[in-house]
């Protein structure tokens, strides 16, 4: 069962407790059944002394003994099965609330800016410990059922002694629910920490190879250990609080125990009860402290739950960088012009130019955050902040977001690989291969196209990366395909190559290419140049460099 809208960290846990109805309710009858039985073993036992006290003998002996072995095969078989139905029901709960988490990360709309260390965290320990939370419910629940039926069985053999024991219950659960809120606090900063040292565990890792390259091993080193201390001391202070409340916890069952102890052997010597009852109230009272202890669990793991489903209920109520239409417009068949209407960006920056259809366009930006810009805005990762950018004179947000994605692909030059083959990265396409000279990396690494990419592509070098990048981008052939310094890590010999065989490739269709290289602007049928401060202008590569000295300044440095 989905898990919708939560709107609380109270009901995140709710919903996740009822993602398995069936087995939590089965899991709580069957955990019940467990703890009658063991609550009535000292009543038997204790049946079974005052029957041979009174003189019966073997025979009278008997049938208590054959139901206590039943009630112990009862016992058994409900924990064993109760126990199954618990670990469903807390891996589904944690599983729903994993899924929300995964769900929100790969939303469409994006506007996440956490680290996958930090996503990893929170889709495991912190699913993990709202799921913990629902098999500790169903062991709860059997618990203050034991609680209140051997409380009315010590009634029933002394109304005192009932009532001690439901006082020192009562008692003891309001104070350690009132201990176990204050933890809360300490149970999300220990998360917290945890999440920032395994994002930049993360970090460290993915850029292990740059990190040798610059000599800056030990100051990363530095770095991870300072967050490290940091996440330790958050835990300790939790452990330590945790601590203190188990310390009350057991300090508090041991008094109750010699409470009860102490009543039953008073009203023993005054002849109140009998030796076999003494045997079953004593027996009571031991058994009780271990639904008790089960009980007193309860609140810190509510506690962390709590804390864990708030960290996650902030990462899924974080806003959407886009708003996503499902009733937007389709896209075309033969995609138009593309315009930039004063469109604001991350970086402030103002940007009003045309792309016709069917050409290749140079866009050469004085800026990178502001080149950064456009091709975010036309990947639509976010909406401009003034201004519009427009596909065939309609807005971009106009458009359904899967089909406009689908018509306007765009490849940055930062563009991850997958794990697996080169094959797999780039599909069956020798043309896009060749356009994107990636024909010499399947030729240089051993295997060939079946060759392994590796975790964060690092059985490659930067350019070969890029290159296999762009060759997966041509492949999709695209009506509109906006490419991002496509040749930034490569040789300039590899990049007049890419240049020289790309605008063949896209004949007839749209291509962008954001760049401020010579060998790509020389080869596109115009060229937009934007400068801070003025309005853009348009030519030939040649043209603008013979013309304009701030765009010959830019793209000859």
């Amino acid at each position: 069962m989905p898990i919708s809208a939560p709107a609380t960290p109270a009901a995140l846990v709710r919903a996740a407790l009822l993602t398995r109805r069936r087995d939590l309710a089965a899991a709580c009858a069957l955990f019940t059944g467990h703890q009658l039985g063991e609550s009535l073993v000292p009543v038997v036992v204790g049946a079974a002394v005052s029957a041979v006290a009174g003189g019966g003998g073997m025979r009278a002996l008997t049938p208590w003994l054959v139901l206590l072995a039943a009630d112990f095969a009862l016992l058994s078989c409900s924990y064993r099965f109760g126990a199954r139905a618990a670990q469903r029901a807390k891996q589904y709960a944690a599983h729903a609330v994993r899924i929300q988490v995964v769900e929100r990360a790969v939303a469409p709309g994006g506007g996440l800016d956490q680290p996958p260390g930090a996503l990893l965290t929170l889709a495991g320990s912190d699913a993990n410990r709202v799921g913990a939370f629902a098999g500790m419910c169903a062991s709860g629940l059997a618990a203050a059922i034991a609680l209140a039926a051997s409380a009315a069985l010590l009634l029933g053999y002394s109304p005192l002694l009932g009532a001690v024991v439901l006082g020192c219950v009562t008692l003891l659960l309001i104070a350690v629910a009132r201990i176990s809120e204050r933890l809360r606090g300490r149970y999300r900063d220990e998360q917290q920490g945890a999440t920032d040292a395994a994002a930049l565990a993360e970090d460290v890792v993915r850029g292990l190879r740059v990190l040798r390259g610059i000599g800056a091993e030990q100051a990363a080193v530095a770095d991870y250990r300072r967050v490290s201390r940091a996440a330790l001391v958050s835990a300790r202070r939790a452990a330590a609080r945790e601590a203190t409340v188990e310390a009350f916890e057991s300090l508090a069952g041991g008094c109750y125990l010699v409470a009860v102890a102490a009543v039953g052997g008073w009203l023993a010597l005054d002849g109140r009860l009998s030796l076999g009852h003494l045997i079953a109230v004593l027996g009571l009272a031991r058994f009780l402290t271990g639904p008790l202890q089960t009980l007193f669990a309860l609140g810190p793991a509510r506690t962390r739950a709590l804390a864990s489903a708030q960290r996650i209920l902030d990462l899924i109520q974080t806003p959407a960088a886009v708003h996503v239409r499902e009733d937007g417009i389709e896209v075309g068949e033969r995609v138009g012009a593309i315009t930039f209407r004063g469109a604001v960006g991350r970086s402030g920056r103002a940007l009003g130019f045309t792309v016709g259809a069917g050409r290749m366009t140079g866009v050469a930006l004085d800026d990178p955050a502001a080149a950064a810009d456009v091709a975010q805005l036309l990947a639509r990762e976010y909406d401009p902040v003034d201004g519009s950018v427009e596909l065939d004179g309609s807005p971009l947000p106009a458009y359904r977001l899967g089909a406009l994605r689908e018509a306007v692909l765009v490849s940055f030059h930062d563009a991850a690989l997958f794990p697996g083959t080169i094959a797999e990265n780039v599909g069956a396409d020798p043309a896009a291969v060749y356009a994107a000279a990636a024909d010499q990396v399947v030729q240089s690494v051993p295997g060939g196209r079946q060759a392994r990419v590796g975790e964060d592509a690092r059985n490659l070098s930067g350019g070969q990366v890029q290159r296999l990048a762009l060759a997966r981008a041509l492949a999709a052939h695209p009506p509109v395909l906006v490419l991002h310094e496509p040749t930034t890590a490569v040789d300039a010999a590899t990049a007049d190559a890419v240049a020289e065989r790309l605008p063949e490739l896209r004949k007839g269709l749209t291509t962008i290419v954001v760049t401020t290289s010579p060998a790509l602007l020389s080869r596109c049928d115009q060229v937009v140049f934007l400068a801070a401060g003025t309005d853009a202008v348009e030519g030939s590569h040649a043209d603008l460099i013979r013309r304009d000295d701030a765009y010959r300044n830019l793209v000859t440095r």
